[in-house]
């Protein structure tokens, strides 16, 4: 456990883990070999508000987050814990620096989550899923098994088992590329030339 990390009543730590300096560990059972590095937030409460009014009201945060083992979390790395259920982090599973994962989340087993992802609640992650850097997933979303993400997607519907996404809004890695594509081709039309230069 490194410097100025905290550990808060109630957390269960397996063996052979390793706690970086100034991370933060609440509300949360971690697995063997799991290794947290510097500066991540696991454990503290979701973003989760109704409005009353003119006011939004906090919801209670009462679940955990559960990291199963041979997980790894890098530096700066936040991960809430759930409202009513847990959020859970699969075994084998690999997060990279500045990711933000948000309360009742379920991440599968032997995922790669590259730097900058965001998801936000509740979102289901299968097994074996690769989400490529700065990926933006909204609430709700289930992305299947196997399936990829090209960098800087934003995901705004389920993705299929297995199947490979990318652009904003995602969608069909494919589809996305025909897109650009084309676009590009518009894009480097010639203007047509019309009325006089004026010399």
């Amino acid at each position: 456990i490194g410097a100025h990390a905290v550990i808060g009543p109630g957390v269960r730590i397996g063996s052979e883990c390793a706690i970086g300096p100034n991370s933060t560990v609440t509300h949360a059972h971690l697995g063997d070999r799991v290794i947290i590095h510097s500066g991540c937030d696991i454990g503290e409460d979701g973003f989760g508000y109704v409005q009353q009014g003119e006011r939004h009201i906090k919801v209670p945060q009462i679940g955990r987050v559960v990291i199963h083992d041979d997980v790894e979390i890098g530096t700066g790395t936040k991960i809430d814990r759930g409202g009513m259920r847990d959020t859970v982090i699969g075994e084998g599973t690999k997060i990279d620096n500045l990711c933000q994962i948000g309360h009742n989340c379920v991440v599968g087993r032997h995922c790669i989550i590259v730097a900058q992802c965001g998801l936000s609640g509740s979102v289901t992650i299968g097994d074996f899923v690769i989400l490529g850097p700065r990926t933006g997933i909204i609430p709700h979303i289930t992305v299947g098994k196997g399936a990829i993400t090209a960098g800087r997607s934003t995901i705004y519907a389920d993705i299929p088992a297995g199947e490979s996404w990318g652009g904003f809004p995602a969608k069909p890695r494919r589809q996305w590329l025909r897109e650009v594509v084309a676009l590009e081709r518009l894009a480097a039309k010639e203007k047509p030339k019309g009325g006089s230069s004026g010399t």
